[in-house]
């Protein structure tokens, strides 16, 4: 759930606008090693469940957080790399708006 604590206490768990959760569940966490347990109000009320390994395990939010930065970076990369490519189209199309000119005006020399 967004916006929980880390640890969540009774309170916390027992003044939830939906009610008391009938679960809290927890998952292996290898990357972050604890030296006191966050689940014991959960524990002590009897709605902790602890589930095996899994599919997600490697996903934290520092993990959700890099890749959130590395798809922004993506993203900066190709508008940069649309704005440059713009420029260059403006440029093209500048200088043969000018070459055009410059052939109108040299055909308008010859004829007089």
């Amino acid at each position: 759930m967004f916006g929980a604590p880390f640890s969540p206490t009774k309170s916390y768990l027992t003044t939830l606008p939906w009610g008391t959760p009938d679960a809290v569940y927890h998952g292996p966490t290898s990357f972050m090693p604890l030296t006191y347990d966050p689940y014991t109000a959960p524990k002590e009320m009897g709605i902790y469940q602890e589930i095996g390994p899994h599919g997600f395990e490697d996903v934290n939010a520092g993990t959700i957080v890099q890749r959130i930065m590395k798809s922004r970076d993506q993203y900066e990369a190709r508008q940069r790399a649309k704005g440059i490519k713009a420029d260059i189209e403006a440029a093209h199309k500048n200088r043969e708006a000018l070459e055009k000119a410059q052939q109108q005006k040299e055909s308008k020399q010859s004829q007089h």
